[in-house]
């Protein structure tokens, strides 16, 4: 809770005396080295760092480090969120960072909220290119989960954090964890649950996630909510969706009416503000059980097992039904009248036949006529989206030594298992019939639903006519019980790896020994989903589309070396190299490599660098995904002044979403790229203190990027630049709004990002106790996107785009964690700091009426300022010596306000970067048997 941040220790060993080691794994390699340094960059987040933010969320605490960026989705992502957290490293997408436990890939592929933080460790960050090693996804790098091994007794773990301002989102935490170590091995299990509280947008004290508000004129963002009046002075304008609860009724031919309590009148242009509605932190309850055990068999051979237990029920809620019965939208009744001129048109909306058209039409003294537009927000009801999941993995595995070589054969097996209900959705054929012809021919002053008003024996039994136009909270139970629909959709994923490992020493080298790994690999996915019938049909309300389902199959050989070239005790020189044969049963082979070299110039001074090739294969979804519903925002071309060359005519733009349709592309192949890094490691003693410092500069370029183009850019391709292929993409309707445009998964873009790391950490004892201070702080040079070859670069860095865009969210040029911690006998105090730059954010805004060009894009749309932001948090631990632990931490010390963002999409704020809730706290007690 609180997105407290924490610094992280670089991973690497202090100048010291000689000693015997034992020789262990880095993350990156499979390699066994007596030390922990590599020639990549490796952060490692330990238990106790883990444990001072009060973040039981460990996908949320790595998304707060410097080195990522974007906006992935997780708890406080309400429209759009699924209840997973997921993490974006170097901003270049969740799926291109690879997530594993103890080494091994996770059916999830990369789900926090399966995590649960009391088995974790430590967690290594590999902030490099890792395809040579681990395999396709590992082009941004690897968070390699390590779990808790020798663990001796029982642990007991309870903890709850609130908000001070905030009147809802508290979180609770229980965790159990013991474990006991023997002769020949160790066993550990243990089970956490985890219950977060909802919170609507009104709950917090922010008074722009009440309304929704949109930047005209520029300068109004410095207090959105202040009272609009049109200048910079005053606040921002409000505007919500035209789904409102009086019904937008747009007749044929006579205009467009709502209904505020007392009949028909003409509809004034209102909206609906939906924001308060919505939530901004979603609920979950989560349970994790896992077991770890390893047993040596005899002398040559161990046996080895992991397997966890994820349960996990979570929910959204938007504002209600935004019910819209025009051509492309939702089900509606579909039927000809004749207009005046004696034509036949075609329409869908509400049958003029209708009772309730009838009725309310002939008092407001309009001529009964089919209404061909009809919008109603359907306050009657509540949109909720809940997920029920259940996921099992498990590793077992033989490991030993025969002849100095080290072999290990493991086989990873997971079956991932979700349900999602939909609730507050109408079914298409009820919704025909309610808002078909219907009268009260038996003269009960109950109206009855027909196929044709003048025969009675067209009655459509069971048929509850729905009433549209009486305005806000008129609709009857009967009537949304008819129309009504509860969708469920399931979701099931497999995973099953197979590796088999050996590893060694072939010589002695000047510097030491020759080191070798090589591998042989299967990794099978399968993915299903099954949508609702009325989803797949279209036949209701809400997203709907095809399901997916599909298989990839991957065949694997690697094999990689460490070679100590020289060693006198001051100076050194090693060398890496590794190489990787992937081959798939639906697209080309690819082979990958990488290369490292480390150079100590000092004992404690080194120099390092990698240079390598990554891929990232194309997921079962990009493959074969049916195409589905998708609403994001956009700025339609045809309504700017002078109207767009490509436009016939002016564009008619209601709302700020508009519909789409996604899916995926069986042509794809997989993404290519390169990656650099080069660094320095200075490691000396210092005021009677250890520092460690690294600088880090890296560097990675993507080809062949699977992206959609974006909405926004088919639109402007379309009209601006006159595109025809592009023109294809979009549909619009008889008033030229937009009724729809497809956009799928294409092998197009190019991205690529760079950047400087900089990670230090110094540790001093003295008769006051021990100090120990951390600081990491990157620095994102450039992080450049095209959308096509031969497009224009977009350089994304220090700015803020669109999140429902590929590639959108923040992507700030410098983020900074700090921390200074004081330990004396059984007492720590911390203090931790998180900074984040200023951000460019796009906006809707597409005019310049403040005059100065200077702060508005070549478009001539208008760039809006996000502030820098530094939070606080001090945190107390004392532990007594009969194991009870007491934590108290006070969260976002000077209670930040998070900024607005007018495109964000949640909130109109970035929940991913920003903390939503102001100052907050947690108490947790920790008792060890």
């Amino acid at each position: 809770m609180g997105l407290s941040a924490v610094a992280f220790a670089p991973q690497m060993a202090f100048a010291q005396e000689p000693e015997q080691v034992e020789e262990v794994i880095v993350t990156g390699s499979r390699i066994a080295r007596p030390d922990l340094e590599s020639a990549s960059p490796v952060s490692v987040v330990t238990r106790e760092e883990i444990k001072v933010t009060g973040l039981t969320d460990v996908g949320d605490l790595i998304q707060s480090m410097p080195s990522m960026s974007g906006s992935p989705i997780g708890t406080t992502t309400n429209n759009g969120g699924n209840g997973s957290v997921q993490i974006d490293l170097r901003g270049m997408g969740p799926n291109r960072t690879l997530t594993l436990i103890n080494g091994q890939r996770l059916v999830d592929g990369g789900d926090y909220q399966t995590i649960p933080s009391a088995m974790i460790e430590r967690v290594d960050i590999l902030k490099d290119g890792a395809s040579a090693v681990y395999g396709a996804d590992a082009v941004a790098g690897v968070v390699n989960i390590i779990t808790r091994k020798n663990f001796d007794g029982v642990e007991v773990e309870l903890q709850t954090a609130d908000w001070f301002d905030t009147k809802a989102g508290k979180q609770d935490t229980v965790s159990l964890v013991a474990g006991k170590t023997f002769d020949r091995g160790h066993v550990i299990f243990g089970g956490e649950f985890v219950t977060q509280e909802e919170a609507f947008q009104d709950d917090t004290p922010w008074d722009f996630f009440e309304t929704s508000y949109y930047i005209y004129p520029e300068g109004c963002e410095s207090n959105p909510a202040r009272p609009y009046d049109g200048t910079p002075n005053g606040g921002c304008y409000p505007l919500g969706s035209s789904r409102i609860p009086e019904g937008r009724l747009g007749f044929a031919s006579q205009g467009v009416y709502m209904n505020e309590g007392a009949g028909l009148v003409p509809y004034d242009g209102r909206t609906y503000n939906y924001s308060p509605v919505n939530y901004i932190q979603t609920p979950y309850d989560r349970t994790n059980f896992f077991v770890d055990g390893e047993f040596e068999v005899n002398d040559y051979v161990t046996a080895f097992t992991e397997v966890r237990v994820n349960l996990r029920k979570s929910a959204q809620e938007l504002a209600p039904l935004p019910y819209d019965g025009r051509p492309g939208q939702d089900p509606a009744y579909t039927g000809t009248y004749v207009d005046a001129d004696g034509v036949t048109q075609a329409f869908s909306g509400v049958s003029q036949d209708n009772y309730y058209l009838q009725q309310f039409a002939t008092a407001a003294g309009l001529t009964p006529e089919p209404v061909t537009d009809i919008r109603r927000r359907m306050v009657e009801t509540n949109r909720r989206f809940e997920q029920d999941i259940t996921q099992v993995q498990a590793v077992m595995g033989l490991k030993g030594s025969f002849k100095e070589i080290d072999w290990e054969l493991t086989y990873n097996r997971g079956r991932r298992s979700r349900t999602d209900n939909d609730y507050g959705q109408f079914a298409g054929t009820p919704l025909f019939n309610a808002l078909g012809p219907s009268a009260d021919l038996d003269g009960d002053g109950t109206p009855e639903c027909y196929t044709d008003v003048n025969d009675p024996s067209t009655l459509i039994a069971g048929c509850v006519p729905l009433n549209l136009f009486g305005g806000a909270n008129t609709v009857t139970q009967d009537q949304l019980d008819y129309v009504s629909t509860d969708l469920t959709d399931h979701y099931t994923t497999d995973l099953e790896t197979l590796d088999f490992n050996v590893s060694g020493s072939a010589f002695e080298l000047p510097g030491g020994d020759f080191g070798w790994a090589a591998g042989i690999g299967y990794i099978g996915e399968k993915y299903k989903y099954a949508p609702d019938s009325g989803k797949s049909q279209d036949a209701v309300t809400g997203n709907t589309g095809a399901g997916t389902e599909g298989s990839l199959y991957n065949m694997n050989l690697y094999a990689e070396i460490y070679a100590p070239l020289f060693d006198n005790g001051e100076q050194a020189l090693s060398m890496t190299a590794g190489v990787r044969y992937d081959d798939y049963n639906a697209f080309d082979e690819e082979t990958t490599w990488q290369l490292g070299i480390e150079a100590n110039a000092l004992a404690d001074l080194k120099f390092r660098a990698t240079a390598g090739t990554v891929f990232r294969a194309p997921t079962l979804s990009d493959l074969y995904g049916g195409l589905v519903d998708d609403f994001p925002t956009y700025v339609d071309p045809c309504t700017a002044t002078p109207l767009p060359a490509g436009c016939a005519r002016p564009g008619v733009q209601t709302d700020s979403q508009v519909p789409a349709k996604a899916g995926g592309n069986e042509n794809l192949t997989p993404e290519t790229g390169d990656t650099m890094t080069f660094g320095v490691v200075w490691t000396p003693q210092l005021f009677g203190g250890d520092l460690s410092l690294t600088v880090d500069y890296w560097d990675t370029q993507i080809e062949d990027g699977i992206s959609s183009l974006g909405v926004q850019f088919i639109l402007d391709d379309c009209y601006l630049n006159q595109n025809q292929q592009a023109c294809d993409l979009v549909t619009r309707r008889p008033d030229y709004s937009v009724q729809q445009v497809i956009d799928t998964q294409l092998n197009v873009a190019e991205q690529g990002a760079n950047g400087i790391d900089t990670e230090a950490r110094y540790t001093i004892d003295t008769d006051l106790g021990q100090f120990r201070g951390t600081f990491l702080w990157s620095h994102l040079n450039e992080r450049t996107k095209k959308a096509y070859a031969g497009a224009e670069e977009q350089d994304l860095s220090g700015r803020y785009t669109d999140p429902t865009a590929e590639d959108g969210g923040a992507y700030a040029e410098d983020k900074i964690n700090y921390s200074l911690s004081w330990m004396w006998n059984g007492l720590t105090v911390s203090y931790l700091g998180e900074y984040i730059s200023e951000l460019d954010a796009d906006t809707f805004c597409n005019c310049d009426s403040d005059g100065d060009p200077s702060n508005n894009k070549a478009d001539g749309s208008y760039i809006q300022d996000v502030d820098a932001v530094l939070y606080h948090d001090l945190v107390a631990n004392y532990t007594f010596d009969f194991g009870l632990g007491i934590t108290a931490g006070v969260t976002n010390i000077t209670d930040e306000e998070p900024p607005y963002i007018e495109i964000g999409f949640n909130a109109t704020t970035d929940p991913s970067t920003y903390r939503l809730f102001g100052r907050g706290y947690y108490l947790r007690l920790t008792q060890t048997f």
